[in-house]
């Protein structure tokens, strides 16, 4: 069974305590995934490697914003350990899965910007798939819940495919185990087995 680090929303508590949140459709998907999930450690809010080492992979869950967007403390911190982790996954060369916020993160750490759009939160659009590695179908039925989108890529990504409206959807590192959605394929849309399928041979 492979063994994944997920990095899920966060909040801190009355008593200044960081609780980590993975959301029912996400628990549900990471179950038919099937793979056994490392929690994330952190010693004085920062990261430490060495309870992630021996994971396989990491998905960077979505949900929120990154701090350039809104500024709390919730996403610094959270933006801080998260940045951590795709650089250690990144140098070691194992996949990463980046759900809509883990695919803007990835894309302002490589200086990418990104544009506030609209009729994006709580849609539905129809992606035709361009020359992926890792996705096999030509077409998915995806949802969409971001104000955010990504309209350039870092030069070491290539676009997998995109919305009418030029929103960059599924992007690929062009030579390591990285996959970008900008959709979230553990709420409903019509194309759920269809990703989950690809996710699954993808880790």
């Amino acid at each position: 069974m492979k063994t994944l680090v997920v990095s899920p929303k966060i909040s801190i508590d009355k008593h200044k305590k960081i609780n980590f949140h993975i959301d029912q459709d996400l628990s549900n998907f990471l179950n038919r995934l099937k793979v056994k999930i490392i929690p994330v450690v952190l010693k004085n809010n920062k990261l430490d490697l060495n309870s992630v080492k021996y994971a396989d992979g990491l998905i960077l869950a979505g949900g929120g914003d990154i701090s350039k967007k809104h500024k709390n403390k919730v996403n610094q911190i959270r933006d801080n350990y998260e940045k951590k982790l795709f650089k250690y996954y990144y140098n070691r060369n194992k996949p990463i899965l980046a759900i809509c916020r883990g695919f803007q993160l990835i894309a302002d750490i490589h200086g990418i910007k990104l544009e506030k759009i609209n009729n994006h939160v709580r849609k539905f659009h129809s992606l035709k798939i361009d020359r992926s590695k890792f996705i096999k179908d030509k077409i998915l039925k995806v949802n969409s819940y971001h104000d955010y989108c990504i309209k350039d890529l870092p030069k070491n990504f290539i676009k997998v495919s995109n919305t009418k409206d030029g929103s960059i959807e599924i992007a690929e590192h062009k030579s390591k185990k990285i996959l970008c959605l900008m959709f979230h394929p553990e709420r409903k849309m019509k194309s759920k087995k269809n990703i989950l399928k690809s996710i699954k041979n993808f880790f």
